[in-house]
């Protein structure tokens, strides 16, 4: 009885946890050779409430911890945290890196994009923004903290 009261709760754990991670979905715009990447994104629970500021940071996460799909405009990329111990050491700094007056601000360009919704949400009511990430400055930064390696000491 107890495993399986115990599996119970694991699994709406996860459910709901997933939930909270899955908020927002994002399409990307362009990924260009001089090292940004653009993407629409909007909050499928937050809908008009949606803030730029958490936009841009959902970017962010995106980039950091999913990476994009590839789609009809853009290749897809890796996360840069690649691995669990990047992850851990970019955790250490995660907190001051996504305070209100952290350096995330440094790595983005928001504009907001009420009028060209995404196709897959059809014509609903959403705060959709357009980001744009220096992903080359992101990973120079995350390269200097010493959390990624650099891409010259992979050859």
């Amino acid at each position: 009885m107890k495993p399986t009261i115990l599996l119970i709760l694991f699994l709406f754990t996860n459910i709901s946890f997933s939930q909270n991670q899955s908020a927002y979905q994002a399409e990307c715009i362009t990924a260009n050779n001089e090292g940004s990447v653009t993407i629409k994104i909007w909050n499928t629970k937050r809908g008009k409430r949606y803030k730029i500021e958490e936009a841009q940071k959902d970017a962010l996460h995106l980039l950091l911890y999913s990476g994009l799909q590839s789609n009809k405009s853009c290749i897809g990329q890796k996360p840069l945290l690649n691995n669990q111990k990047e992850i851990d050491a970019f955790s250490k700094i995660d907190s001051d890196f996504f305070n209100k007056n952290g350096l995330w601000s440094k790595y983005t360009r928001a504009s907001n994009l009420n009028a060209t919704l995404p196709t897959s949400i059809g014509n609903k009511n959403w705060a959709v923004y357009e980001i744009t990430i220096s992903e080359k400055q992101l990973r120079l930064f995350l390269e200097e903290k010493k959390i990624i390696k650099s891409l010259d000491s992979v050859f």
